[in-house]
């Protein structure tokens, strides 16, 4: 038989063995709901992890975010997970309600939050120069001003903190590979000397034609007059300057048409020095292959088109139909 010491020893083992049971089932209860419940935020949040931050700066960055009920939460999560836990510097999405399990994995595996910005067709480098400077999200300054056609307008995807040069080289690169691609399946006999000259043509195409059947009847009028030594005469030419674009597009005077630029095509021979805005790839397309049209001449019939003429006497009934229904518009809006 066993003695009273015995059975005392077994008694106590017993307990404590069933205390242990009973605090592991706790512990692991608490941890499953701690870990699991819905995160207090009701909408989505952003939060950034600085690079080289520790275990205490992320705790603090998620309380003062408001994603986790108790800031201690994260301290017991982190030392239960141990080694499986390593947290990445960036910007992350944590969506509205998201779980303590939830989040520890988004900072883990690094899914940084990927933001976008789209530039759009016809804007000039200054515009984009301007925009990007100031947005906050990203990091550096550009080191000179990009050239005038060599950014491409797309929706481009970054990350926080991504330099500012950086995605600058990315519009350049893209740029560049398109034109590349587009000149490989150029049109014969054009009147262009290299790739540049049509990016040139492309960007004045860009900011007289809105559709493309109207794109590629403007690259056939100027390829038609280029071939003809005939000067290109574009409105949006006469008033480019290497800047950013004017909020409201000027009128045009004729000593406008008269000041001699490098790019006033009203006044100077062929092309102009530099592309006007950077144009989108349909504008492109268009300057390296053209529609198949005897056409010299173009107006805006007023409605957001073009008309277009072979002669100049037909140009000159066109002219005349625009300012018909220009001074119609007006009369109709009190003017």
């Amino acid at each position: 038989m066993m003695t009273k010491a015995a059975r005392f020893i077994v008694r106590s083992a017993f307990i404590s063995l069933l205390l242990c049971l009973i605090l592991s089932a706790s512990v692991f209860v608490w941890h499953d709901n701690m870990m699991n419940v819905a995160g207090p935020h009701q909408d989505d949040v952003l939060v950034v992890i600085p690079p080289g931050s520790g275990h205490n700066t992320l705790r603090h960055v998620l309380n003062r975010a408001g994603v986790v009920h108790q800031i201690y939460h994260y301290d017991a999560a982190r030392i239960l997970a141990g080694e499986s836990f390593s947290p990445k510097a960036g910007e992350f999405l944590l969506p509205a309600k998201t779980n303590l399990n939830g989040i520890l994995s988004i900072i883990h595996k690094g899914d940084n939050h990927q933001r976008r910005l789209t530039i759009v067709e016809g804007v000039r480098s200054a515009d984009v120069l301007k925009l990007i400077t100031a947005m906050p999200n990203l990091s550096g300054s550009v080191k000179s001003m990009p050239d005038e056609g060599s950014l491409r307008p797309e929706t481009y995807f970054y990350i926080h903190a991504t330099p500012r040069q950086a995605l600058i080289n990315r519009m350049q690169e893209s740029q560049e590979l398109a034109l590349a691609e587009a000149w490989s399946k150029r049109a014969k006999d054009l009147p262009y000397d290299d790739p540049y000259d049509a990016l040139i043509v492309a960007s004045i195409i860009e900011k007289e034609a809105s559709t493309s059947e109207d794109r590629r009847l403007v690259a056939a009028v100027f390829v038609n007059r280029l071939k003809k030594g005939m000067r290109l005469q574009s409105d949006p030419t006469v008033l480019y300057e290497a800047s950013e674009s004017p909020t409201k597009p000027p009128q045009i005077t004729k000593t406008d048409l008269k000041t001699k630029t490098p790019w006033n095509t009203y006044v100077i021979n062929g092309l102009p020095r530099t592309p006007i805005c950077n144009p989108g790839q349909e504008s492109i397309m268009a300057a390296l292959r053209p529609a198949k049209s005897d056409y010299m001449y173009f107006v805006s019939d007023g409605k957001g088109g073009l008309r277009f003429a072979e002669t100049l006497v037909a140009h000159n009934r066109n002219v005349r139909l625009f300012r018909q229904y220009k001074a119609a518009a007006e009369k109709g809006r009190g003017k």
